[in-house]
């Protein structure tokens, strides 16, 4: 029987020498993440004090290829940057259910973003996350508008704000844009 090695080792790792890649399991919350995530320029303060944050969790896969599951914006700012620094990594097994609430809580944390779209973020999150891990996250029995304006803190009406807006924006409320109806 093959020995499976459960204990978790932290390492200083030079990433631009090692491959990185995203876990198969957490693709679909990278996705949103990135198609919702603030584009707002903000402080770098991620080289003043890497070894002073946590440790980014990378989960070791084959052929020396370290997969990370969590920390999206950090990832990013490393994969941008490709300096030749070492990062302080928590290299751990985790369970499929695990790399799931670790991505997801990256898109759950979208929520509480000054300039998210809510009604895009929802039906987002309705469509193409997987139902328990967000429900379980967010602490409630099921996804619905009222629960997920509790989660983000926001009042029903902003978020039927939003979504009208959107909806006048893209001509769907008033008059037809073709108006060829009027000439009979």
């Amino acid at each position: 029987m093959k020995n499976i090695n459960l204990k978790p080792s932290q390492k200083l790792i030079d990433l631009s020498k090692v491959k990185i890649l995203i876990h198969p399991h957490a693709e679909d919350a990278l996705t949103l993440w990135q198609r919702f995530r603030s584009r707002n320029n903000q402080i770098d303060f991620f080289g003043l004090d890497k070894f002073y944050q946590p440790p980014l969790r990378l989960i070791e896969g084959n052929d020396s290829t370290l997969y990370f599951i969590n920390e999206f914006n950090k990832v990013e700012q490393i994969l941008v940057s490709r300096s030749s620094d070492k990062y302080p990594c928590l290299v751990t097994p985790e369970s499929i259910q695990d790399i799931q609430m670790l991505s997801w809580i990256e898109v759950l944390n979208l929520v509480f973003s000054k300039d998210v779209h809510h009604p895009q973020l929802f039906k987002a999150l309705k469509q193409g996350a997987p139902k328990s891990i967000i429900c379980k996250l967010m602490g409630i029995d099921i996804l619905t508008i009222n629960n997920y304006c509790c989660f983000a803190g926001i009042a029903r009406t902003n978020f039927e704000y939003q979504q009208s807006k959107i909806s006048i924006e893209k001509g769907l409320v008033g008059l037809p844009m073709n108006m060829d109806w009027m000439v009979n």
